[in-house]
């Protein structure tokens, strides 16, 4: 299913294979010359270059420092652990190792300052002091080197290039060497001097914190002299047990006279009642005396209760009974009383003793609260002394490691390897040069033939000729070997046009023979309906090869028994006569004129059998208007009766009306293209011109197709195109040249 798509793609892929090829062909010398103009300029302009040679030394640059004390911080850290870190410390040590303090110290130390070389000065030119001066003040020899120095790192490894470029190898490996040189003093001379920068502002701290040191001590040894803070803290301590033992002595006359106030607000309930048994006297009385009565009252009570019901209300035991009640009565409510005189006395005591408690707690508690001021201003001191001691320790401890660092001096840059004095350049390199060259000029010319290609707006083959005339293609004649085409001679003295024009006799095998054999036929059948007697031959310009085809074409229809006469209307710059070597006294403009001379004695014979000749005769003032009359339509008509085939060699189409003229009375017209000359806009007007006046366009001709060129088959071909200029009169310069050779113009590709 895909064979086609396929087969189409590999087609259109050779179509443009071919073009690319034939492209270069036509255009080869266009191509080698400018092939060669950029080699040799490249090669020229690298052999005239100063050589540049390049020398390299190496560095390597350690994470950190190695560690000599062991313990010791150091004051600079000289690279890291860490990666990213890491990495953007290599990458700021590369812009150092190429930077201007560097390059200003291998200036200083190679004295690159007054080397005139260096400072680009011409040979015999120098620079006076002050310029001099100038120039160092504003790094001018510096950033020249800062120039020359190439800085890479080595990938996957912490080692560095350093490379010079300069044109003098031997200092190139000099200036390469210092530049490492430097770098690495630079890097040592920037860790003393953060050293010496640290130790000085230590000492300044350790001197500082160190008297401020000796300040907290003596203010805290004056307070502990001021207060005795000898025994400052079991002072505290006892008045603190002091003051928790009366809080809890308090408690205690708290909770004593509490149940002492319960107590006597019982006892005065009870002596407040009338009757005291209605009262619960256990929950007041605790005297056992008290309760003691209190049971004998009862007994005495319960023994009154059974001699009422034994003797009576009146009966003497009980009344003395009673009498021992009363008594009982008396007795116990004198305890009571007398009990609730020692429940207030014991009140009273105890509310005396708290009082006295409260009393000696407020002053505790005073005594404790100074204290814990002066505890606070205590801790204020010792706090103040501690820490100034430990900040002293630790500026001091760090005082002694910068400075016992600053005796050890350790590098994390290491020298690895020193630049050779280089051998070769490094640029220009003639070689790639030349490989550059070579490519470019490649490039350029394939470039220049296809702008080329571009620019040209001529016919270039079948298919161009065909589209823009809307005529179909009868044939291509090829280009004739050895021909002369590009003589500026006159035809009379041009010994080739005779060998030209006769050629298909002189090679009746030929390619050229072959295609006008070709032409021929497809004349034969270009109209179906009708055989073709009568054929006008034009082209759209001069110089495109008309008249050669003409002859050419009557001789191949001679060749093959067809009656043929050539008829020179070309009455302006008439050739065919020349050719057959036949004079030209008498023809078709004796005719047009009406001299009564019959158009037998007009037609001359020639050397090719079947084939004669009508020539043109004296070159009339006006051509138009006698092949305009009907005495040019009458002639072609008697020629029409003679020969079995007539061919009318007109003037080019664009030019003159002529072939416009002609064609109105002939069976059609075939248009002569010579490929690489006759441009497209020459064929569009062509078209635009025959079909104003209706004109039959037979066919197109192919004129001088070099086929020995690939590509031919896809229709591309090279040449130069032509106006109308020079086809009228002697003004134009049509009248004055006897040749059928372009004028040296420009060509409009």
């Amino acid at each position: 299913m895909d064979t086609e798509p396929q087969a189409g793609l590999k087609s259109d892929l050779a179509h443009q294979v071919h073009r690319f090829t034939f492209v270069l062909s036509r255009r080869k010398w266009w191509s080698l010359l400018t092939f060669v103009a950029v080699l040799g300029s490249v090669t020229l302009y690298t052999r005239q270059r100063r050589p540049v040679y390049r020398a390299t030394a190496s560095v390597i640059i350690e994470s950190s420092p190695p560690r000599v004390l062991a313990g010791v911080k150091e004051v600079v850290e000289l690279g890291s652990t860490n990666y990213w870190i890491a990495r953007e410390y290599f990458q700021t040590q590369q812009k150092v190792i190429a930077g201007l303090e560097v390059a200003s110290r291998v200036v200083e130390k190679l004295r690159l300052d007054e080397d005139p070389a260096f400072l680009g000065l011409a040979p015999g030119e120098t620079v006076d002091e002050e310029e001099r001066r100038r120039r160092i003040a504003n790094k001018v020899p510096a950033r020249i080197l800062q120039d020359r120095i190439t800085v890479e790192a080595v990938r996957d490894s912490t080692l560095v290039t350093v490379s010079v470029d300069d044109h003098d190898p031997q200092r190139a490996a000099e200036i390469a060497n210092e530049v490492v040189f430097a770098y690495r003093d630079q890097n040592i001379d920037y860790r003393r001097a953060v050293l010496d920068e640290a130790n000085s502002e230590l000492a300044k701290m350790v001197e500082r914190y160190r008297r401020e040191k000796e300040d907290a001590d003596q203010k805290l040894l004056e307070f502990e002299r001021a207060h005795n803070v000898g025994s400052f803290q079991a002072s505290k301590e006892a008045l603190q047990a002091w003051v928790k033992t009366l809080h809890d002595r308090r408690g205690a006359l708290e909770l004593k006279k509490s149940d002492l106030e319960a107590r006597r607000a019982r006892v005065r309930r009870l002596i407040a009642a009338g009757d005291w048994f209605s009262v619960p006297m256990e929950s007041v009385l605790t005297s056992s005396l008290l309760i003691g009565l209190k049971s004998r009252l009862v007994e005495l009570r319960d023994q009154r209760t059974g001699l009422a019901v034994t003797y009576g209300e009146k009966h003497p035991k009980l009344l003395a009974l009673e009498e021992q009640i009363r008594e009982m009565e008396a007795t116990l409510k004198s305890e009571v009383r007398a009990h609730l005189a020692q429940v207030e006395g014991d009140y009273q005591e105890v509310v005396s003793s708290l009082a006295e408690v409260e009393a000696l707690l407020r002053r505790a508690e005073a005594d404790l609260s100074e204290m814990g001021t002066l505890e606070l201003e205590y801790n204020t001191l010792l706090e103040r002394k501690n820490t100034s001691t430990d900040v002293y320790k630790q500026v001091h401890d760090r005082f002694m490691e910068t400075s016992l660092s600053a005796q050890v001096e350790t590098n994390n840059v290491r020298i690895q390897e020193l630049a050779r004095v280089p051998e070769r350049p490094i640029r220009p390199d003639l070689r790639l040069a030349v490989v550059v060259g070579g490519l470019l000029g490649v490039l350029l010319g394939v470039g220049l033939a296809f702008l080329m290609e571009t620019l040209d707006n001529t016919v270039k083959g079948r298919e161009d000729a065909e589209r823009l005339l809307g005529a179909p293609c009868l044939g291509v004649i090829p280009s004739i070997p050895g021909a002369r085409k590009g003589s500026r001679v006159p035809r009379e003295a041009d010994p080739g046009v005779i060998d030209r024009d006769f050629y298909p006799l002189q090679k009746p095998k030929s390619q050229v023979s072959e295609a006008l054999n070709t032409i021929r036929t497809n004349l034969l059948f270009v109209l179906p309906d009708r055989k073709i007697r009568t054929i006008v031959v034009s082209s759209a310009n001069p110089w495109e090869g008309k008249s050669t085809v003409v002859i050419m074409l009557g001789i191949t229809l001679a060749r093959f028994g067809s009656r043929t006469v050539l008829v020179d209307a070309d009455l302006r710059r008439p050739r065919l006569h020349r050719t057959f070597g036949i004079e030209a006294d008498a023809g078709l403009s004796s005719l047009l004129v009406g001299d009564g001379a019959p158009v037998e004695s007009t037609l001359r014979p020639t050397s090719v059998p079947n084939l004669d000749l009508l020539p043109c005769g004296p070159v009339p003032p006006n051509p138009s208007d006698l092949l305009s009359s009907p005495r040019f339509e009458a002639i072609l008509r008697d020629l029409q009766s003679r020969y079995d085939t007539v061919i009318l060699d007109s003037p080019p189409v664009i030019p003159v009306a002529d072939p416009r003229i002609i064609s109105d009375v002939a069976d059609g017209l075939v248009l002569v293209v010579k490929v690489g000359r006759t441009t497209n806009e020459s064929l569009a007007q062509v078209r635009r011109e025959l079909a104003a006046v209706s004109a039959r366009t037979l066919g197109v001709i192919l004129n001088d197709l070099d086929v020995r060129r690939r590509g031919y088959g896809y229709g591309y071909g090279y040449g130069y195109g032509y106006g109308y200029g020079g086809y009228y009169g002697d003004r134009h310069g049509y009248y004055s040249r006897d040749d059928d050779e372009p004028p040296a113009v420009a060509s409009k590709s």
